[in-house]
């Protein structure tokens, strides 16, 4: 299994866009299996002649002679993800940034969310247009391709305050308050940010907070190359305790801190964490 990532260059969605990655598989690979965790990003996926079975928060990929384009989104889930894949695979994904995809669709983001990893066909040329990029030769043609191809449907997405508010909630700077606390300073009500977050971002402000959290300790235990003690972490990323700290790992990743952080594997410093099988 072949993994390239890359940031976008489009001036125009970076923004709005963290990152794209390209996975291809050869028919005569043993299978691949791994587990991925819970995400802030709004995640799309698209692969051609596969077929997608999803039960239980298992998902299994495999080739499919037979089978057309399969486009696949991402937004809801907030606990591990076994994944399998299995025979030939050609599959792009692209990570868009908290109220990223937003500025593209014409409806809300929890309109195309109805279950764990719906089918997501946004527009009447998406399936179309998403075959033939993953058709592309080259990785650059397929990056300028998915690239050219969001920014023509770029609309715009107006939500100040939701975007202060996430904004606040993403500031590493700044003591993070209580989601009742935050409703206070922006002028509004708990009730009302919980819907926003409902509509435009699938998931709580609580999952949200909770996901910032983990991927925060994930990124300090990395960037100390594996050696931060975990006393430390849970103290520089606002956990109250180790106890705090272990049952969000356990709801987020199913394992405790120690062996998660002795069991993951990191793809692209910062860009993919899958905990491989």
């Amino acid at each position: 299994m072949t993994i390239k990532v890359f940031k976008p260059k489009n001036r125009i969605i970076i923004p709005f866009i963290e990152s794209i990655y390209i996975l291809t598989r050869e028919e005569s690979e043993a299978p691949t299996a791994y587990l991925t965790f819970p995400s802030i990003f709004t995640i799309v996926t698209m692969s051609e002649k596969t077929k997608t079975i999803e039960k239980n928060n298992k998902i299994s990929i495999r080739h499919c002679v037979s089978g057309n384009i399969e486009t696949n989104l991402a937004c809801n889930f907030n606990s591990p993800v076994h994944v399998q894949y299995k025979g030939k695979i050609n599959e792009i994904t692209i990570y868009f940034k908290p109220l990223g995809i937003n500025q593209f669709l014409d409806k809300d983001l929890s309109f195309y969310s109805h279950g764990n990893f719906p089918d997501f066909n946004p527009f009447e040329d998406y399936k179309d247009s998403m075959t033939k990029i993953l058709a592309c030769p080259s990785y650059d043609d397929r990056i300028e391709s998915i690239e050219n191809y969001w920014v023509s449907k770029l609309k715009g997405f107006r939500s100040n305050m939701l975007q202060s508010l996430i904004n606040e909630m993403l500031d590493e700077n700044k003591t993070q308050l209580p989601i009742s606390e935050l409703a206070l300073k922006f002028g509004t009500s708990r009730t009302t940010i919980n819907k926003l977050f409902h509509r435009h971002i699938c998931k709580t402000p609580t999952q949200f907070r909770k996901i910032i959290r983990f991927r925060r300790a994930m990124d300090e235990y990395l960037m100390n190359n594996k050696r931060g003690k975990l006393t430390d972490i849970t103290y520089s990323i606002d956990y109250f305790d180790q106890s705090h700290m272990t049952k969000d790992f356990r709801k987020l990743t199913g394992r405790n801190p120690k062996s998660f952080f002795s069991n993951v594997s990191e793809i692209e410093r910062g860009q993919i964490t899958w905990l491989i099988m």
